[in-house]
């Protein structure tokens, strides 16, 4: 992380002092199955995302972090803790009020996309917007931006299958970020693209953190995580800093790639 980045933080975290956190994870556990078959995905995590923040999480496969980033996108409930989005505990929330929540606040970008091959790209980017009752104008005028910020203009009209993979992954990041969401979730966004394209893709990442929203990424690669302000590993459902230290906040990106 640049001093630059360092700065931003630092100063959105002081302003943004009097208003609740983004995103706050409290002693949130997840288990599936039962008895000898019982698995702990998760296991007592602590987290806290804060203003204009872009948080990395490694780990290896099958330690819990792509539960990790479902959960707090609330795709998938917790079986314990609670999960604040924005001050609001969702855990507490019906599902329709989760949902809407989610639309609001949250935006995932999964690694393969997940774009709707029979909707247009415009179509993708503005289905959020849609649910919320938007006109199919105010729509169509959020798309063009959308795409504008992630520097793909003019491909409004197009279906998935009719661009690459990268500029499919930036129309996941534009979907993710439209309209007054704060919070981008992503999980592996760079592991499908090539070295150039997923240098473009981080980024856009790390431009539309330094402007304001925030994020957790979920990554392999120690590279993509120096993007990051903060690096936390993920081991056997446990989420520790770079210290070793269970629950607690990591040090910056650049620290911990050195370490």
């Amino acid at each position: 992380m640049t001093n630059t980045s360092k700065a931003n933080v630092q100063s959105a975290q002081t302003s943004q002092a009097a208003k609740p956190l983004p995103l706050e994870l409290r002693d949130v556990s997840v288990t599936f199955g039962s008895g000898a078959r019982e698995v702990h995905a998760l296991r007592g995590v602590n987290l806290q995302l804060h203003h204009g923040e872009l948080v990395a999480v490694m780990g290896p496969s099958g330690s819990g972090k792509s539960t990790l980033l479902n959960v707090a996108g609330l795709l998938q409930p917790a079986t314990s803790g609670s999960v604040m989005v924005s001050g609001k505990d969702a855990t507490q929330l019906s599902a329709a009020e989760a949902a809407k929540l989610r639309r609001r606040h949250l935006g995932v970008v999964f690694q393969h996309f997940n774009l709707v091959p029979t909707l247009t790209v415009g179509e993708n980017i503005t289905l959020p917007l849609e649910l919320d009752g938007l006109s199919p104008a105010q729509c169509r005028e959020r798309a063009e931006e959308a795409l504008e910020a992630v520097e793909l203009e003019g491909l409004a009209d197009r279906f998935p299958e009719e661009v690459s993979g990268g500029q499919a992954q930036r129309i996941a990041i534009a979907r993710a970020l439209i309209g007054p969401r704060g919070v981008l979730l992503a999980d592996e966004p760079t592991g499908a693209l090539d070295t150039s394209t997923a240098d473009a893709v981080m980024k856009i990442l790390r431009a539309r953190v330094d402007s304001g929203a925030s994020g957790i990424l979920v990554t392999h690669e120690p590279r993509f995580a120096a993007w990051a302000d903060r690096v936390l590993m993920m081991r056997d459902g446990v989420l520790t800093g770079e210290n070793g230290a269970a629950g607690q906040e990591g040090n910056d990106g650049e620290g911990a790639i050195q370490q």
